[in-house]
């Protein structure tokens, strides 16, 4: 059985999917959500987004008041 490695250092190759930004990632995040934004401008393909640090920080500041209506649904 093969097993994947996992790497628990935060010495990351990937970076920040934002246009320029180069910093290490952090989080990722739903793609739909972030194309919402309009102030992060991302780049690439795929399903997930990867933020780091000051651009999720931006992504939550943004989102806050969606993540509160979600909460009231509940």
């Amino acid at each position: 059985m093969k097993r994947r490695e996992i790497n628990f250092s935060n010495t990351s190759d990937d970076s920040c999917n934002t246009v320029g930004c180069n910093n290490p990632v952090k989080r990722s995040v739903s793609r739909k959500k972030v194309d919402a934004i309009t102030s992060l401008n991302v780049e690439g393909t795929g399903r997930k987004v990867s933020l780091c640090q000051a651009c999720y920080r931006l992504f939550k500041k943004y989102t806050k008041k969606d993540r509160a209506m979600e909460s009231f649904g509940r």
